[in-house]
């Protein structure tokens, strides 16, 4: 059937997505057009699938050529695989081989098996199943959260021709030659090409990231994307794409890959290994040692005992376990668990347990400007209203009259195709154009501040304003006139006495229509010379902070509203009411968020498919750009043609990459990685998702985000609050810092255990001071309560006032090998003066003749030390480098509990377990009053050799510090940069004798430029594309933009008027040109 499907139909599914993928309206028209599309469907543009089309056989044959509009999401893990996964870890399968050892010596030899030396091995199988269990629970119920918040519904209705009639489908039964009704609210199931409509425009931000609404039509936009939204008038579309090869699809594949590890995991791998090199190292040594000291009795006549060489090989495998970090998993798994549980109360969904990590460790953080820094929703902030400016804060204003507000929203009501819903949770839903949906707000802003009179109801305020005027003639928006009127009968008395004519559109062009000018008290008054120069001025002020403008007013006459022209309006002699300044705000907390990361040593970037011009302001407001700052500007076509070299020199001082697509935002994000850095990604859209994926981190929105962008993230922000995202840089941090205290904690109680073992088996002792239980128990249960306490410490503010760690810092640092040197000299110390006086000092040997039970007590009380000791240690260890380590301590009650239960364990273990039968044979017995005292006074002795070893000078200690570490980074950034523009330079050298001298002489002043400053490109773009300079310095740019593309009024970010006069042609040429300057600059060297 596949092979007959393929030649039932002249255009293969292939073909179909690539046109869509990439907009190829060539292809449209090599088809035949879309009547020649629908054709070659087996569609019909009146009719859709018909006559035999809609046979089970055709239908069938259908799917098999085109597929269906099924999409396949990644399917969650299940509990097996996720336990799998975490029997992955190095850590835990080196933790299985020494079980495995341990068990076949500790059943094998029967004098270990009298020992119960097997306990050793099961208590260790024990730890893996509990770290193996704990960490697949934590990501299964994490998952499952996640899949209750993204639960997709897929199976909505639709409306498709079939045989000539609008019928009703489910999204999942669209196919291919489809012909799909579509109108304002609408969801679109599948790709299509656009057919016929009235007023067609399509909201395409969940895949773009941009939120203005494109009007679709078969000459400059025929594409209907899947996954957008139809944002206002209605239409019809012809399938081409459905399921995975549809956009919506086609991303989808992209996100089933499998994470890449995160700086955490890789600095563990490498810490485990080192770790256990260590371990056998000294393993072999000392079974070789043994082994020598035991050929040199044999050979002397003392007997060859083979099974004291077995004793050796147990003493060596001892070691060797003792060496490895247990509780290292399962302390990373609890520290990492209890971030993320609260990184859930600060509104942060961990979809992956490590990323809780990763982002203390991000260095770059590329924010998407739509839905992330900025509200997703256009607003009204600025006015010029009454011949006077109203900025941000003031609108709707305060000291105008009901008669002013009242004709304002008159105007905005009856002059609107918009509407407003309001969502189950008392959000507002902006239905039709945005920039009218932010005037008819403003009307709703006007009635909460009691102004115009606007009767009370229980829905929105401008419903009353329609159903009170009925529209006698309504003008409709064209790219001629750019701008929109409707005509209303004045009525007095109940007769129609008049006709009034309400117009809005491009500013630039519809106050230059008005002579009249209505004030704030509601009188109206001559609008002359100075007065338009007021209001052109308040146009270009708006506009250079990026605003869209858009002027109202209105036109009263003495005529019948039905003798009116219907293709003429009377759009003359109008009276201004105001200009409207509207934008896209900026989230109330992005500004905080955004300078709280800049101190935290990130670099906050915006990637956005908005215009430079807009994007720069956002980018000042939210403050990622500030004055003096060398941050670059750049617009995604010239970052997509460089070089990989010329990428590279660019990377992290991109500040604003506007213009850009999502490969742009991709492309960055591969080359910063490249080049060292720690990616954090944010968005929300579709769009996002390839990036998300990417980064070393990725941020989704919880409410405005799509389904796809949280599939693809790492964290999902629930809250859609920027500000959580530096709350998560903290928790991240503090996660670090927290391995950091337990690995600190952790290497002293293995140097120490490794090294007395060590020493002990060297000098011949039979029986080892700490046995393979007793450590097992230190490891496991000590170190495990040890993690949980430093791990529940809450992060510190100072945390966010350091440089990130990034790649490069070591996860153990010059401070830690410090402390853990003095430290573990001290307790080894400590022990070896226990082992060797300690029967003296303590009376050991007066008590009991019987060397066993007197060796088996001092054991204990080596490892009662050994336990006190750690206890200490690990207050010692809640700080790294500084004096005080008691600061704070109050508001960690968890970490004090912790440390009470530890000890009162370990007093139960003693005195219950080792009273016991059990006790002497793992290895230990009850303390004496004296031996305890003893125990704990070595132990508090840990508290004054901390607080000495802070004094001792860095340089005597091996390691780095994080600042030199950073600095080494630095300059192998910087060398990575350097090494780029050689490599510029050198192409540039290379193409010198293929061309004209004068142009070598071009080239080569660029490659030099490039190499030696960022500022020798910061100047061109910023000065150029958005006068930065000027505005920054509060001074009139010389020119504005009317950005008339895509928007539904032509009102673009500014007037087109200059200082000069100039027009909008004359303003957007000039930028064109401008653009294209900027353009030749970035294409590369050697490429003209």
């Amino acid at each position: 059937m596949h092979a007959s499907a393929k030649m039932a139909f002249d255009l293969e599914a292939k073909a179909l997505e690539e046109c869509i993928t990439d907009r190829d309206k060539v292809f449209v028209t090599t088809a035949g057009g879309v009547d020649g599309l629908a054709e070659k469907l087996g569609s019909n543009l009146k009719l859709g699938l018909s006559g035999s089309a809609l046979t089970d056989e055709a239908l069938d044959a259908r799917k098999a050529a085109y597929g269906t509009n099924t999409f396949e999401y990644p399917p969650p893990k299940s509990f097996l695989c996720l336990c799998r996964e975490a029997l992955n870890d190095i850590t835990v399968q080196i933790l299985c081989f020494a079980a495995v050892v341990s068990m076949i010596v500790g059943t094998a030899v029967t004098e270990e098996r009298e020992h119960y030396a097997y306990l050793e091995a099961i208590a260790i199988i024990l730890v893996v199943f509990v770290v193996v269990f704990l960490q697949a629970y934590i990501d299964f119920s994490k998952e499952k959260k996640f899949r209750a918040l993204n639960s997709v519904k897929d199976n909505y209705t639709v409306k498709v021709v079939r045989g000539g009639e609008v019928v009703a489908v489910t999204a999942g039964e669209i196919l291919v030659g489809d012909l799909v009704e579509l109108a304002a609210g609408d969801k679109v199931p599948a790709d299509g090409v656009f057919v016929e409509g009235s007023k067609f425009k399509a909201n395409e931000s969940a895949m773009t990231g941009e939120p203005i609404d494109i009007a679709k039509d078969r000459e400059k936009d025929p594409f209907v994307l899947s996954g957008t939204s139809i944002s206002e008038g209605s239409g019809r579309m012809i399938v081409v794409a459905v399921g995975a090869n549809s956009q919506w699809g086609v991303i989808l594949k992209t996100l089933i890959v499998e994470p890449n590890s995160t700086p955490l995991q890789d600095r563990l791998d490498v810490l485990v290994v080192t770790i256990g090199n260590f371990g056998i190292g000294a393993a072999i040594l000392t079974f070789v040692v043994s082994m020598i000291r035991w050929t040199s009795e044999g050979a002397s006549g003392e007997g060859w005992d083979g099974t004291k060489v077995l004793q050796y090989l147990i003493n060596s495998i001892t070691i060797v376990v003792v060496a490895i970090p247990e509780g290292l998993p399962l302390a990373i798994t609890l520290g990492l668990a209890f971030a993320m549980r609260k990184m859930m109360q600060d509104q942060n969904l961990v979809r992956r347990l490590e990323a809780c990590e990763t982002m203390g460790s991000a260095t770059q953080l590329n924010a998407d400007k739509t839905g992330t820094l900025t509200q997703n929703r256009m607003t009204v902030t600025d006015a010029y209203l009454g011949g006077k400016q109203y900025g941000e804060g003031d609108v709707p204003p305060s000291d105008v009259s009901d008669a002013f507000a009242s004709m304002l929203a008159e105007s905005i009501c009856v002059n609107s195709d918009a509407n407003l819903a309001m969502n189950e949770n008392g959000t507002v839903d902006h239905i039709g154009s945005k920039t009218e949906c932010a005037l008819l707000q403003l009307v709703e802003d006007l009635r909460t501040a009691g102004k115009g009179n606007l009767e009370e109801s229980d829905g929105f305020a401008y419903y009353r304003g329609r159903e009170k005027h009925k529209v006698e003639q309504r003008y409709h928006f064209t790219s001629a006139r750019k701008r929109m009127s409707t005509a209303i009968g004045m009525h007095h008395s109940g007769s129609t006495q008049g006709t009034r004519l309400h117009c809005k559109g491009a500013s630039e062009i519809v106050v230059k229509l008005c002579t009249k000018q209505m004030m704030a008290d509601g009188t109206v008054e001559p609008f002359g010379a100075d007065d338009l120069k007021s209001a052109e001025e308040a146009i270009t002020q708006m506009a250079s902070r990026g605003l869209r403008t858009l002027c109202i007013a209105y036109s009263e006459m003495q005529v019948d509203p039905s003798t009116l022209d219907p293709e003429r309006p009377p759009e003359e002699n109008l009276t201004l009411i105001g200009i409207a300044g509207i934008k896209d705000p900026i989230r109330p907390e992005t500004a905080e968020a955004v300078a709280l990361l800049r101190n935290a040593g990130v670099t906050v970037r915006m990637v956005t498919g908005d215009n430079a011009l807009t994007a720069e302001a956002i980018a000042r407001e939210a403050g990622i750009l500030v004055d003096g700052d060398d941050g670059l500007i750049l617009e995604g076509p010239v970052f997509r043609k460089m070089s990989r070299a010329e990428q590279e020199a660019v990377a992290v001082k991109i500040k604003v990459l506007a213009r850009s697509s999502p490969s742009d935002k991709l492309m960055l994000c591969e080359v910063q990685k490249a080049l060292g850095e720690v990616v954090a990604v944010t968005g929300d859209g579709t769009n996002d998702a390839p990036a998300l994926k990417e980064a070393d981190v990725g941020f989704a929105l919880g409410i405005a985000g799509t389904e796809i962008a949280k599939e693809a993230c790492d964290i999902v922000i629930l809250d859609d609050n920027i500000r959580s995202m530096a709350k998560a840089v903290l928790w991240g941090r503090n996660v670090f810092m927290s391995i950091r205290k337990f690995l600190q904690f952790q290497l002293v109680v293995n140097v120490v255990a490794v090294t007395l073992n060590f020493f002990s088996a060297c000098y011949g002792l039979e029986e080892l001071p700490l046995g393979p239980v007793p450590l097992l128990w230190v490891n496991m249960i000590m170190d495990s309560m040890g993690a949980l306490a430093l791990a529940t410490e809450p992060p510190s503010p100072d945390l966010m006032k350091r440089q990130p760690f990034g790649r490069s810092a070591p996860l153990v640092n010059q401070e830690m090998w410090r402390n853990i040197c003095v430290q573990a000299f001290y307790q080894f110390l400590v022990c070896l003066i226990l082992l060797f006086a300690g029967k003296e000092m303590l009376g050991i040997d007066v008590d009991d003749g019987d060397s066993e039970h007197q060796t088996l007590q001092l054991n204990s009380v080596i490892f009662n030390t050994f336990v006190m000791m750690q206890i200490f240690n690990e207050i010692n260890s809640r700080k790294i480098a500084d004096f005080n380590i008691l600061d704070n301590i109050q508001n960690s009650p968890i970490f004090c509990g912790i440390i009470i239960v530890t000890f009162l364990t370990q007093v139960a273990l003693i005195e219950g377990v080792g009273r016991t039968v059990v006790g002497p044979a793992i290895g230990f017995m009850n303390l004496t009053t004296a031996e305890w005292f003893c125990s704990i006074g070595f132990g508090f002795g840990s508290i004054p050799v901390g607080f000495l070893m802070r004094v001792l000078p860095l340089k005597y200690f091996p390691g780095t510090t994080d600042e030199a570490a950073g600095a080494a980074a630095q300059e192998k950034a910087l060398a990575a940069i350097a090494a780029a523009n050689l490599e510029i330079d050198r192409a540039a050298a290379e193409n010198v004798t293929l061309v004209d001298e004068t142009v070598a002489k071009k080239r080569w002043k660029r490659a030099r430029a490039f190499a030696n400053a960022y500022a020798a490109l910061t100047s061109p773009v910023t000065q150029k594309l958005v006068n930065s300079g000027a505005r920054a310095r509060g001074h009139t740019p010389t020119r504005t933009r009317s950005n008339v593309e895509g928007d539904d009024l032509g009102l673009g970010v500014g007037s087109g008027i200059s200082e000069s006069g100039t027009t909008v042609k004359d303003a957007t040429e000039t930028e064109d040109r401008l653009r294209g300057e900027t353009a030749v600059k970035f294409k590369g060297f050697g490429k003209e």
